[in-house]
């Protein structure tokens, strides 16, 4: 008999399965720019403004999962992310693509992975919930495997403003249909907060923690190098390596994504989320030197393999270390604070790169800033260990 716990844990896992839909926007900013004549710029926005507002709403959509329940939670995110697919079929124009995919969908998305974490976390003791993290936002990387062939297939088939009106009545009634087995147990296994922070939720003392601060550096800086290299993946080989086919590294990219976060869940329990992000920390780094420092395909290949590994893996380390520092009593709340360091690093590392790439014709610069930022993680993450030991 299945324990309700794995039942949570599978549902929370499908619900970031459909939340994954974020990754293939590219495909429909192709069908917007070929099908609908929009310029690369406007096809783009509604992905930077989606990346930008998720982050930030995980503040607002983590309180909310703390205080009135992850079903409630999920559900909202079923009923945002739905509409805003319906809505874009019905306004297709910048603007109104923009606002309810980039603000309505980003709203949903932060709503619905703010709660299936915690949720699945409280069924289980601490010494499981990597594992059990990992599982969870595997699926959210996986997203970008599975469901960009079939979104291309559909627009090519039926259009991209129709495929919009179909994927949205999808996610509908594919997140609905999940909520349904999101539950939270009545009393979750003791993990009282190592920090000695009290149940009640305590914003500024928690923002101004030098702990929580160094989480939230280390995490600006580890994911905005990872989203900096990302973003311009295709471009990179290209300009960089000369690899026409660069498009096929953002799938290799995605499979060791997936399989970091999962992978970095089940280390985290055995050896701790300081040592994993230290080991992140490495591999960001190596694979930094790795594109700086050469110019052919394996040294390309190599580096997207690390960096992949590495920055799926930081999404089970940053929420093992805010449960096991501060507990899972404002868990939602506390990695939502946590999670606003993706948005502001996510944004800042893709502009810097572009801007270093158009200023000095390719991207040695924006690796080199990439080394820095990953010696800095390096450094603030022996700073943390000093004050906790």
């Amino acid at each position: 008999m299945v324990s309700r716990g794995v039942k949570v844990t599978i549902a929370g896992s499908m619900i970031n399965f459909f939340i994954g839909t974020f990754y293939s926007w590219s495909v429909f900013a192709d069908g917007l720019i070929h099908q609908l004549g929009w310029t690369r710029t406007e096809a783009n926005l509604p992905y930077t403004v989606e990346v930008f507002v998720f982050a930030m709403m995980m503040v607002v959509a983590g309180r909310f999962q703390d205080r009135i329940g992850a079903r409630k939670g999920a559900i909202i995110s079923g009923l945002l992310l739905g509409t805003s697919f319906i809505f874009c079929a019905l306004f297709p124009a910048p603007p109104g693509i923009t606002f309810f995919f980039g603000i309505v969908f980003g709203t949903g998305a932060a709503f619905g992975y703010a709660a299936v974490t915690p949720a699945a976390m409280k069924w289980f003791p601490p010494q499981k919930r990597g594992l059990v993290t990992g599982f969870v936002v595997m699926s959210l990387g996986a997203g970008s495997l599975f469901w960009p062939p079939l979104i291309n297939a559909l627009i090519v088939t039926y259009g991209v403003v129709q495929t919009f009106f179909m994927w949205g009545l999808f996610l509908l009634a594919g997140v609905l249909v999940m909520a349904y087995f999101i539950s939270e147990p009545l009393v979750a296994p003791a993990d009282a907060g190592k920090e000695g922070v009290s149940a009640k939720l305590e914003w500024k003392k928690i923002a101004s923690h030098p702990t929580f601060i160094l989480l939230w550096l280390m995490m600006g800086l580890a994911s905005g190098t990872g989203l900096m290299v990302v973003g311009h993946l295709v471009q990179i080989a290209e300009i960089n390596f000369r690899v026409e086919s660069g498009f096929l590294l953002i799938s290799l990219f995605a499979f060791f994504n997936t399989g970091g976060r999962f992978s970095g869940g089940l280390i985290t329990d055995r050896i701790g989320y300081r040592k994993v992000l230290f080991i992140a920390f490495l591999m960001i780094l190596s694979s930094m030197l790795l594109f700086l420092g050469t110019d052919s395909w394996p040294g390309l290949l190599l580096g997207t393999i690390l960096l992949g590994c590495s920055y799926g893996s930081l999404f089970t380390a940053f929420p093992a270390a805010i449960a096991n520092i501060f507990g899972l009593n404002n868990f939602g709340a506390y990695y939502g604070m946590l999670f606003t360091a993706l948005g502001i690093g996510g944004s800042l590392g893709p502009f810097l790169a572009s801007s270093l790439a158009e200023l000095y014709g390719s991207y040695n610069m924006a690796f080199a800033l990439g080394i820095a930022a990953s010696l800095l993680a390096l450094a603030l993450l022996f700073v943390l260990r000093k004050i906790s030991s």
